[in-house]
């Protein structure tokens, strides 16, 4: 199971929003709320959306490289797996960390989530199936 988290954390690391989008199900959906300076904001999406905000976070973070040099820190720590009985599906609650710095200026977003995950198998592989939480997001003018 844990490996599952860690190669998703290697294609986040390595911008490979396709590689990425293929861990989700067809059926795959993500709701929750994102609390950001700006107040908050009550995000859902399907696989089609989710992969579409991959691309463009992994282009922008490319775009970004080009200019300046980008690094970027993620971390996912599986706090608890609830297997189902059938073992055709899991529970799992995971909290993350992204940071992202730019050249000189140093840090300039960071986003810190806590999630409850489902991961099936279908097919004989391993897939995000819905995903349920709360972020906060700080960007560069506000207080690390």
């Amino acid at each position: 199971m844990t490996r599952f988290y860690d190669t998703a954390t290697e294609h986040v690391l390595n911008g490979r929003g396709k590689e990425l989008c293929a861990m989700l199900s067809k059926d795959f959906t993500r709701t929750g709320i994102n609390s950001t300076s700006q107040g908050r904001v009550q995000e859902n999406a399907d696989k089609e959306e989710t992969c579409d905000r991959y691309n463009k976070m992994f282009e922008a973070v490319a775009q970004a490289g080009r200019q300046g040099g980008v690094s970027t820190n993620y971390q996912v720590n599986v706090e608890h797996i609830e297997i189902s009985k059938d073992r055709k599906s899991a529970e799992v609650k995971v909290s993350s960390s992204v940071s992202m710095a730019l050249g000189p200026i140093g840090r300039i977003a960071e986003t810190r989530d806590k999630s409850s995950e489902t991961l099936v198998i279908r097919n004989g592989k391993l897939l995000l199936q819905k995903s349920e939480g709360t972020a906060i997001t700080r960007t560069i003018g506000d207080r690390f």
